[in-house]
């Protein structure tokens, strides 16, 4: 019994080490609908697109266009993903979804 427990003592520690270290991250919804609408418009451009710009509220594509996101979604250089800015952010994906689908 002490065997045991001493070998989850000394295990334990390890698997939760290696989770933090590996590399899993957060990623709101915000950013991934800022992500997909990008990855969208940088290639309606024949870009690439890289990330955004928080400060600027704009899309950094790989050509060095900037589209802006859309009015409400930065404020003071962060994106704040209220359900509010999360349903423009969503509407704002959808319509660029349309836009391709017809270019």
């Amino acid at each position: 019994m002490q065997l045991v427990v001493f070998a989850v003592v000394l295990i334990l520690p390890a698997f939760l080490s290696a989770a933090s270290l590996s590399g899993i991250q957060y990623i709101s919804n915000c950013d991934g609908y800022i992500k997909q609408g990008g990855e969208l418009l940088c290639e309606i451009q024949n870009t690439t697109y890289l990330d955004y710009d928080r400060e600027k509220c704009t899309l950094i594509c790989g050509n060095g266009e900037g589209p802006k996101l859309p009015n409400g979604v930065c404020s003071n250089g962060v994106v704040n993903c209220t359900s509010e800015v999360e349903k423009k952010l969503e509407h704002w994906d959808l319509k660029i979804q349309e836009y391709q689908t017809h270019f």
